[in-house]
């Protein structure tokens, strides 16, 4: 995993990079109270019909201990409806098969359960509960233009929706469309609503069921990849782009479905660009569909266009103001002073160029396109005229190229005990660009005795790296006198909102992947963020209250250098699986891949196509005429990364398919490994006593063994707690070893037959139930290292690494995937 990152993973099941949560609590209602579960399923329902409720793991956190159960959500078989109370613990449901996964459109069967919907719906229209909710509800500014809303969508089949974070688009543009139809009991409509990363379609699902006084999974439900909550009641579904993108495959005019809303379309993700692409489409297939685009911060002209001038409606207003503030402010309040030979100031021949120079020497006006790092402190001093000269001193000193890590601790000391008139109660919410800067602010904090203390302080790092019980620990309300300070990398810009929010701490930097095609290598870049991501990054406060957001760059930067968007994903990515995609779909049969990528609405350069063609073509997924070969066929139909696809087939045909699944499990999701971040060397010891032939691979599946060895034992999370392993990811990891078994079956590369049912059941004493399911003969070579080494050469290559000692170099050295 990359820090920092805003790219999805290696796979199209919206299983995000930087914002993957290990497993996030879900609130589940359950009697009329909150109960923290943890859903774990492979089905995605379309509200159409079927058992979505299969097989699904729920760890119950009842005082301290982990206890799984089996857990239903959906109807029982005879089309009762989930109601409070309904959850029946040790209970299976039989689930559907892989090919199956999105249900079957039956029009006469929807038609009766949309009588049931209406029926409930118009029931609690007199509750106390839903009243309170809609009273909540009225209180956004969106509501106000609800009629509108309807209507646009009515009178079109494309519209843009813009509205400034906070305004309320996101929960409630799908429940007025929702409720207008609940207005009939013969209505039809079913919406999907994509969301750019796991966490958002889980946090968002939880809240509009909520303010529809039901429980999750009943009309309203989500699907991510592995987990969902949904029945044959759903009528709103929100989903990862993913997901949406893998039920294309097999139903390339989502029959069912009536509206599509994508929200977030600014982020420009390879996927959600590349779903405008297959909506656009599918519009003149389907001129019944509605397709509503949502963001804060978008180039809404671009998109209109795309759609052929497409209606766009402006949503103005938030909950509260935010005041937006900048570096030379941030100085000016704090007081902040830095010497020459700090570390954070520039270089001594920057200092000497910008102080001799006569053209800086001069006071005079300079046009705002000149950097504030080029001119001297006279013109900054004229520049920023309103400010003091120790402020301008300071600017004219520091390396504004640099993240500043004493002005961020010196900024949060200033907004917790500092002298000013802003709120003096809030959280905090730091934005860095990744884990290693989120270690360095946090042990600025813990290095000063103030924010030691405990009763007044609660430090949060938020990043995908974390166990979930730290993530989840961001949504809890601290204790009465104690501020929350939050250090997060851009998973909180768009995916988390986080209420009691009222400062924001923007350094201005992410980092971002970049591919090099002269040398088909990635590289993560610590880049400026756009004036969209610094919009996004200030709409996370004001929530319950009026907020304040400091920008660490200065009003120059972001006027006149920042970019207005982010660098589309996909012009800067490797489009090896994009290619297979249009390769897979049928819909683009026969079309060639650079003319299908061309009607992108950005697209990437023909050099990029072509090398990902090429990359293709020499891994054996394409043949010489860009045709899908056997391995191409089989790897598009796993869901992860190509060559990680090819390690599970070589698991299959040199038989030692668990240890190769359990790699593919941990380089499709995450390394089980976590690092507290007062115990780091502590937990790099332990990890060290799991390491086999210097490779993270081979470390990370002797680590899943000795778990499974103690997994079903009450010492199992001493166990992992020793030896600083996520349980969680663990457990995440088996059912991914789990779900690719039934893939593997289903292609036809292991016993044909496999479901996953199957596979959870053969799981006893601890073991995953994948070596008993797949039989001896899968897995003769399971404990042969070497095989397994050469394989992941093999599967990995170009990507591997050669390390050469000098007692090496006769011998040509070593090479590691």
């Amino acid at each position: 995993m990359k820090d920092g990152t805003n790219n999805t993973a290696e796979n199209w099941d919206g299983l995000e990079e930087e914002e993957v949560w290990e497993d996030k609590p879900l609130d589940h209602w359950e009697n009329g109270q909150v109960k923290k579960d943890t859903v774990t399923t492979a089905e995605l329902g379309d509200g159409s019909e079927g058992q979505v409720s299969a097989d699904k793991t729920v760890d119950h956190w009842e005082n301290g201990p982990v206890k799984d159960d089996t857990f239903k959500t959906a109807e029982q078989g005879d089309g009762a409806c989930l109601v409070e109370g309904e959850a029946v613990a040790d209970k299976k449901v039989n689930s559907p098969k892989k090919r199956e996964m999105f249900n079957k459109h039956n029009p006469a069967e929807m038609a009766l359960n949309n009588k049931v919907i209406f029926s409930e719906f118009q029931e609690k229209q007199s509750s106390a509960g839903y009243q309170h909710m809609q009273a909540e509800r009225q209180k956004l500014p969106v509501w106000d233009m609800r009629h509108e809303i309807t209507q646009l969508v009515e009178d079109n089949q494309v519209v843009i929706i813009s509205g400034m974070t906070g305004c309320g688009k996101t929960t409630q543009v799908p429940q007025f469309l929702l409720d207008k139809a609940l207005m009939s009991e013969s209505f039809n409509t079913n919406i999907v609503c994509t969301q750019p990363r796991r966490v958002s379609a889980m946090s968002v699902a939880e809240r509009v069921a909520s303010e529809r006084v039901e429980p999750l999974g009943k009309s309203v439900g989500y699907q991510i990849r592995l987990e969902g909550m949904s029945s044959i009641f759903t009528r709103l579904l929100f989903c990862t782009t993913g997901i949406i993108l893998r039920r294309l495959e097999g139903d390339w005019n989502i029959e069912g479905v009536t509206h599509i809303i994508i929200d977030e379309v600014h982020e420009r993700t390879v996927e959600s660009d590349f779903l405008l692409l297959i909506v656009k489409d599918m519009l003149e297939r389907r001129p019944d569909l509605k397709v509503i685009l949502m963001s804060a911060t978008m180039n809404a002209q671009l998109f209109s266009d795309y759609f052929g001038g497409c209606p766009v409606i402006e949503i103005p207003g938030r909950m509260f103001d935010v005041k937006q503030l900048f570096l030379e402010d941030v100085i000016e309040f704090t007081k902040y002073k830095i010497s020459n030979d700090s570390k954070y100031a520039r270089s001594k021949s920057e200092l000497y160029n910008t102080s001799s120079s006569s053209y800086r020497a001069t006071s005079a006006p300079v046009s705002d396109k000149i950097p504030d790092s080029k001119l001297s402190t006279l013109q900054l001093k004229s520049r920023y005229s309103s400010r003091s000269m120790s402020t301008v001193h300071t600017l004219s000193t520091m390396n504004l190229e640099e993240i500043n890590f004493d002005l961020v601790v010196d900024l949060i000391q200033w907004i917790v005990r500092g002298a000013h008139g802003f709120p003096r109660h809030g959280a905090v919410l730091v934005f860095l660009p990744g884990y290693q800067e989120i270690q360095t602010v946090y042990d600025h904090l813990l290095g000063s005795a103030q924010f030691r203390d405990q009763s007044r302080y609660k430090i949060i790092p938020l990043h995908s790296t974390l166990s979930s019980d730290e993530q989840y620990s961001v949504f809890a309300p601290p204790a009465p006198g104690v501020t929350k300070i939050v250090l997060s990398t851009n998973i909180a810009e768009t995916s988390i909102t986080i209420d009691d929010v009222v400062y924001i701490v923007d350094v201005g930097k992410v980092k971002e992947t970049r591919y090099d095609q002269t040398k088909s290598m990635e590289s993560l870049d610590l880049v400026w963020v756009s004036k969209t991501n610094a919009v996004q990054r200030m709409g996370r406060a004001g929530r319950v209250k009026d907020g304040v957001c400091f920008h660490l760059f200065t009003s120059n930067q972001y006027h006149h250098h920042l970019r207005e968007q982010q660098v589309p994903e996909i012009q800067r990515t490797c489009l090896e699986q994009l290619v297979i995609r249009t390769k897979v779909l049928s819909m683009f049969k026969s079309q060639v891949v650079g003319k299908i990528l061309e009607r992108l609405i950005e697209a990437p350069t023909p050099d990029a196509v072509t090398g990902a063609v090429q990359r293709l073509t020499d891994l054996g997924a394409l043949d010489a005429n860009e045709e899908l070969t056997p391995l191409g066929y089989h790897v598009g139909s796993l869901p992860v990364d190509v060559r990680i696809g090819k390690l599970m087939l070589f698991g299959a045909i040199f038989r030692c398919l668990d240890s190769t699944l359990t790699i593919a499990a941990t380089l499709s999701f995450k390394s089980p490994f976590y690092s507290p971040f007062n115990k780091k060397d502590e937990a790099t010891k332990m990890k060290k006593e799991f390491a086999k032939q210097d490779s993270d691979h081979l470390t990370m599946l002797n680590a899943y063994k000795k778990w499974c060895k103690v997994k079903g034992s009450r010492s199992c999370y001493n166990f992992c707690r020793d030896n600083f392993l996520s349980y969680k990811t663990l457990q995440m990891l088996c059912s991914l070893k789990q779900q690719y078994v039934e893939l593997l079956s289903d292609i036809g590369f292991i016993r044909p037959g496999i479901r996953l049912r199957d596979v959870i059941r053969a799981a006893r004493d601890g073991s995953d139930g994948v070596a008993e399911i797949t039989g001896p003969e899968a897995n003769v070579n399971n404990d042969n290292s070497h095989l397994l080494s050469a394989m992941l050469v093999a599967a990995l290559y170009p990507n591997i690494i050669k390390v050469v000692s000098s007692s090496m170099n006769r011998m040509g050295g070593k090479s590691f995937a």
